[in-house]
């Protein structure tokens, strides 16, 4: 991927990856086949505009996952996260935004009849006014398995800057975060949260200590996605349960949106698993998976702003966004999903 075999550059995003700063996959990160076929080419960072450069996803042939190839190496796929959102600030100014956090957590407080601070402090009466919001207030992923299991230790990989961790904390969880990125790290601790830094390798030393280990929006990141399923689920305890979540490969989404799909995110996105083969190798490990339903308004009105290549979201990303969901048929099949969200635990049998 040289320069030379690109026009010259009109923006920062038009800028050759350095070429030695790239490396070949040379089979799938999923199951190793080299069997693949050129799905999406010459992609950018249309999502952040904090990578340069041109980049292809493959599709395998034999599990159906989607992956980058050639990639950035893993010592410098840090440079593609210079204004990545785990950098963002935690504060939340302004009477507007501090009355509409306490609204949705006094409506998830109410509804899962646990306590979610800071809330406005209803009354039970006020459940039926508050009901009037669900249609709009997507349900944040493991929030209700964290308001629900029985509390113990509490792992979350990839933790951000550490919004779930406090949740978990506050919910009565032992919480623990494992976290790359040093800016996300710092704004975690700075909420009094236990955060390890480093990679997901951190997590083997952990070994069978979890109650309930989270994995959100992780998989797709990392150049072994092998590897750390199999650290999550070693992590586990005997009854322990796994929230995992990430892109489709399969998602409904990317097929109408094609290059222009939010679920890309180039070059971050190093390999999207199917949601159909992931659930079958979950299986053959000895894990029993439950999908729950996704909220795909705000992945359509990403993929309506990347496709008109705008910087900002504006309103009427989100009016086609609702107008395209509002004219599907029902909702996709769980193998079409857009974000797969897996709720797994061993198998019984």
């Amino acid at each position: 991927m040289s320069s030379a075999s690109h026009p010259s550059p009109a923006s920062f995003l038009d800028v050759a990856w350095p070429e030695q700063d790239l490396e070949t996959v040379p089979g799938c990160p999923y199951c190793a086949a080299s069997e693949y076929r050129l799905a999406h080419e010459k992609v950018q960072d249309w999502s952040f505009g904090a990578a340069p450069g041109w980049w292809n996803y493959w599709a395998c042939q034999q599990c159906q996952a989607v992956f980058l190839n050639p990639r950035p190496t893993a010592g410098t796929i840090g440079n593609a996260y210079g204004r990545y959102y785990t950098h963002a600030s935690v504060q939340r100014s302004g009477l507007s935004a501090r009355l509409k956090q306490r609204l949705r957590n006094e409506f998830w407080s109410h509804a899962l009849g646990s306590s979610i601070g800071p809330r406005l402090g209803l009354p039970g009466w006020a459940s039926p006014v508050l009901g009037l919001l669900k249609s709009r207030l997507a349900e944040p992923f493991g929030l209700r398995q964290l308001a629900t299991l029985p509390r113990g230790r509490l792992i979350d990989v990839g933790c951000g800057n550490g919004d779930t961790l406090q949740l978990a904390r506050q919910l009565g969880w032992q919480a623990l975060g494992i976290e790359l990125d040093g800016a996300a790290v710092q704004a975690a601790r700075t909420r009094g949260l236990e955060v390890v830094q480093g990679g997901y390798e951190a997590l083997a030393a952990y070994e069978g200590q979890a109650d309930c280990v989270m994995c959100s929006h992780v998989l797709e990141h990392v150049h072994q996605p092998l590897a750390l399923l199999r650290l999550l689920l070693a992590a586990l305890k005997k009854d322990g349960v796994l929230l995992l979540s990430a892109p489709n490969a399969s998602s409904y989404l990317r097929e109408e949106y094609g290059d222009n799909w939010r679920g890309l995110e180039a070059p971050r996105h190093l390999a999207i698993a199917d949601v159909t083969w992931l659930v079958q190798w979950l299986g053959a490990q000895g894990f029993e998976c439950r999908q729950l339903p996704s909220w795909d308004v705000e992945m359509r009105t990403e993929s309506e702003r990347i496709r008109r290549r705008g910087a900002t979201t504006l309103a009427a990303d989100v009016q086609a966004a609702k107008k395209a969901m509002h004219e599907r048929p029902g909702p996709p099949s769980a193998a079409r999903q857009d974000i797969f969200q897996l709720v797994c635990i061993r198998s019984q049998a």
